[in-house]
């Protein structure tokens, strides 16, 4: 945790190359105990955190803290607003991923969400992040024009929603279409909102391809199905898979090398993708360069892999 001022964080973090974490906390809600207990103590949760983020927290009273929840939070102060965590770009001060209010994520829920947003958005200046492709739902209302009677069932009408108070929307999310499968989600590349996909210009079917050498991919057995091995916090790990259908969960030993992963991919694939080849990619970086490392040694452990199918 630093200790540093606003401004003085988000020059480090400009320096290091690091998002800003910051957790705002009410004492008073059990809520925020349990963060506390759950979350921060977890080692996966301390270590992905130590490794990638400024992190900072504050009571809603710390006037350390002042800053932050006068410009981000103070409009959003409720009960229901807390626990507060968001991640914040250190170069422009924008707020790029939000959780507010009740249920606190389980610990390696949160760890994937990490992860996944690790995997997704970069501060390298070359970098194209996410962009929202939708609207945040919520609409403003000029409440000096409101009478009392609608006053007052704008405030019921809250109530029942929010269970006494509003929550923050996740700017994260609204980069993410909504898709069409129960519980399914799409991400959104900025570059596919304008790309058009072309067949290749002048060829007639009778030139036969060059002859190239084996692709380590073509090379990996796709006979190999994977077997769960029992859940042992000590040798195992759940690794979650995102993919442009939604997402799955899937438990390996740490041990196991990531051509494992492969493997089962390869014997087992998704709905519709059986012979599509892919790519496995974590926090940016191509798996098939690691086959042969462990899965702890590749730092996959509780983490998140984004399956990119190399289709037409």
């Amino acid at each position: 945790m630093t200790h540093q001022d606003w401004e003085g964080a988000r020059a480090e973090g400009k320096d290091l190359q690091r998002w800003i974490l910051v957790n705002v906390q009410d004492p008073a809600i059990f809520d925020c105990q349990v963060l506390n207990r759950d979350i921060w103590k977890n080692p996966q949760v301390k270590e992905t955190v130590k490794e990638n983020f400024i992190f900072m927290q504050y009571t809603k009273n710390d006037p350390r803290g002042g800053q932050y929840i006068n410009y981000y939070f103070h409009a959003r102060d409720s009960q229901d607003a807390y626990p507060h965590i968001a991640i914040v770009d250190p170069r422009t001060g924008e707020q790029v991923k939000v959780w507010s209010g009740p249920p606190v994520p389980k610990p390696v829920d949160f760890v994937m969400e990490l992860h996944e947003f690790l995997d997704r958005y970069s501060l390298d200046a070359s970098a194209k992040n996410p962009v929202a492709t939708r609207r945040s739902e919520r609409k403003t209302v000029d409440v000096n024009r409101m009478t009392e009677e609608e006053m007052l069932e704008m405030a019921l009408k809250n109530s029942m929603a929010n269970n006494g108070g509003p929550k923050e929307d996740d700017p994260d999310a609204l980069t993410k279409a909504v898709g069409t499968g129960k519980g399914k989600e799409k991400v959104v590349d900025p570059e596919d909102l304008d790309v058009m996909v072309t067949g290749p210009a002048g060829t007639n079917g009778t030139t036969e391809p060059p002859v190239s050498e084996p692709s380590p991919f073509s090379l990996i057995s796709s006979t190999d199905p994977h077997t769960e091995p029992a859940v042992d916090p000590a040798t195992t790990t759940r690794i979650q898979f995102r993919h442009s259908g939604g997402r799955v969960i899937r438990r390996f030993a740490v041990l196991d090398p990531v051509r494992r992963i492969y493997e089962w991919l390869k014997a087992t694939p998704f709905e519709g993708k059986e012979g599509v080849s892919f790519e496995l990619i974590s926090l940016a970086k191509n798996l098939i360069d690691s086959l042969e490392s462990t899965i702890e040694e590749a730092g996959l452990k509780n983490g998140t892999i984004m399956v990119e199918f190399l289709e037409d």
